[in-house]
């Protein structure tokens, strides 16, 4: 049984040959997860697809892969990803531009802690030091620096040397262009044809899918930014969805973490039940079922 995890990928769209890995924080969690590029400088995530059900495991020929986890290998815009680091380059500093170098440094990433770690006097632990995190390596992927326009002011310094700050109403215009590409998507709008949900409704729930690669300060800067509130009621499974606990099928979508378990843990053995009627009985004094098969 091989330990290896199946993944799926649109093999006309995307050239997953040849991938290595990136460590980078989660647009949306700001968890440390597992990425990919490809020699072309395309960046890639991994999602898995978890649901209800049984546990399961794929057979591919002769071989039995214990994990039967369903995983998808999709491209990704970075800018998604350089969105809160460029914001927490301008938090510190709102007034001066910077060179990529100084954006896409470790001290601009705030990675989630998770479980109990205890902070130093900046409010790191020890432990996410030695984690790496690959930050810098975004500005090597094909075309990125050029898009960073799209998010930022930028002024040319030197021949071949620019500096850069975020611009939030770029930013914001930039997301809103997203949105709209996103609506005019065939399988999105086909997915709202048998429903009676208003324009601003489905305006909506493209801004929850985009939620996926936004935090939740981005998130909310886009709502103002389009004037709609989020939906605050309880809705039905089929109805729209939220950013907090999200019912869609996207809701299903997990981004790969180094942490993963990608093997399941043994199952634990459960204790033959008792009937409720022989659980009370008293049993003192009584001889076990085994006693009638020892030797006299």
């Amino acid at each position: 049984m091989k330990s290896q995890i199946i993944a799926f990928t649109n093999k006309i769209e995307n050239d997953v040959n040849h991938l290595t890995e990136l460590y980078l924080p989660c647009p949306r969690s700001n968890r440390r997860s597992i990425y990919f590029h490809n020699d072309k400088g395309t960046l890639y995530e991994i999602q898995k697809v978890t649901g209800p059900g049984r546990k399961s495991a794929w057979l591919i020929d002769a071989d039995i892969y214990k994990d039967g986890a369903v995983r998808f290998i999709t491209s990704l815009d970075p800018l998604f990803m350089a969105l809160p680091i460029l914001d927490e380059a301008y938090k510190k500093d709102n007034k001066k531009f910077k060179t990529l170098d100084d954006i896409f440094s470790r001290e601009n990433v705030k990675l989630e802690i998770v479980g109990t770690e205890t902070l130093d006097d900046e409010g790191i632990t020890s432990e996410e030091y030695s984690k790496p995190i690959d930050v810098h390596r975004l500005t090597n992927i094909t075309g990125f620096t050029k898009q960073l326009a799209h998010v930022c002011d930028v002024q040319e310094i030197a021949t071949d040397l620019s500096v850069y700050k975020l611009n939030h109403e770029k930013a914001l215009d930039w997301l809103v262009k997203k949105m709209d590409q996103l609506m005019a998507n065939e399988a999105f709008k086909k997915s709202f044809e048998s429903t009676n949900q208003q324009a601003i409704s489905i305006k909506l729930e493209a801004v929850y899918t985009l939620s996926n690669y936004l935090n939740k300060d981005w998130f909310n800067r886009l709502l103002t930014k389009l004037e709609i509130e989020e939906e605050k009621e309880e809705t039905e499974l089929d109805d729209i969805t939220n950013y907090v606990t999200d019912a869609s099928p996207s809701g299903f979508f997990k981004r790969a973490h180094p942490d993963e378990a990608f093997l399941d843990t043994p199952a634990k053995k459960k204790k033959p039940q008792v009937p409720r009627s022989l659980a009370k009985v008293n049993t003192k004094g009584m001889k076990s079922i085994t006693s009638f098969f020892t030797k006299k």
